[in-house]
């Protein structure tokens, strides 16, 4: 007899991927920023810029999802957008309210990690990292 779909490893790998996400997220959500949002501010460190172009190939968002987003974080004085570059393109860094929820939400990344991975000895969690990007890497083909 067939395993049922809910009981298959990659049924349990796409619930815990979700679960950990929903976690880091549920802090952010009263101060209007939404899934995906967070991928921008751990993008940008301290007082460093990065154009428009960074900012897309390092969260993965197309130029327009990311202009809406920018919008919405400069808008919540999360962040500044600077054009006096040479280029006349936009660079993009975090503001003093931004620096402290960057810090905050990878304290709350390291938190889940170090509960999510607290019984597994040295050996196990790089198994685990090294299978993990495995499947990354197939799943990218």
């Amino acid at each position: 007899m067939a395993k049922k779909v809910n009981s298959s490893t990659l049924y349990h790998l796409i619930e815990a991927g979700q679960l950990a996400r929903l976690t880091l997220q549920r802090p952010l959500q009263g101060m209007g920023i939404y899934s995906g949002d967070d991928a921008i501010i751990l993008a940008l460190k301290g007082k460093k810029t990065l154009s428009d172009k960074q900012l897309c190939a390092r969260t993965g968002l197309n130029d327009h999802t990311l202009q809406l987003r920018t919008n919405r974080l400069i808008s919540l004085s999360l962040i500044t957008r600077d054009f006096s570059g040479t280029n006349g393109l936009a660079n993009t860094k975090l503001t003093k309210k931004g620096r402290k929820l960057r810090k905050n939400l990878v304290a709350q990344w390291r938190q889940l990690q170090e509960a999510l991975m607290d019984d597994l000895n040295a050996e196990e969690k790089k198994i685990l990292r090294k299978t993990l990007k495995r499947f990354s890497n197939l799943l990218l083909l």
